[in-house]
């Protein structure tokens, strides 16, 4: 089950200067099949610049959260075991002799 997108109209009045570049870059440039459509197009691109803003401010206000600092510095600390033994595994694996390959009786026969 798919649901139609519904619309609304609106009326936009730009400065002349920028409707004729938006014009040319959906005429010329191929940047949209119409103007309505690069519109579009870019008023969902600031949208969603303007929601990672605000997901950045959030996370910039972790940094001065006392109680996430806290819980932050737990949780590292209870991962401390597992980080070193996922490091030591990681760096053996590194570091082992590779194995060279022999060539299988169907091979050394062709």
């Amino acid at each position: 089950m798919s649901s139609v997108p519904q619309y609304q109209t609106t009326t936009v009045r730009l400065p002349k200067d920028l409707y004729e570049q938006a014009r040319t870059a959906v005429k010329d440039a191929g940047a949209a099949s119409s103007i309505n459509d690069f519109l579009v197009a870019a008023v969902a691109e600031k949208l969603q610049q303007l929601r990672e803003q605000e997901i950045d401010a959030a996370f910039a206000e972790m940094a001065h959260d006392p109680e996430y600092q806290k819980s932050a510095i737990e949780m590292a600390k209870s991962f401390e075991r597992s980080d070193w033994e996922a490091y030591q595994v990681s760096e053996a694996a590194q570091n082992a002799p590779r194995a060279t390959k022999t060539r299988s009786t169907k091979t050394k026969a062709r």
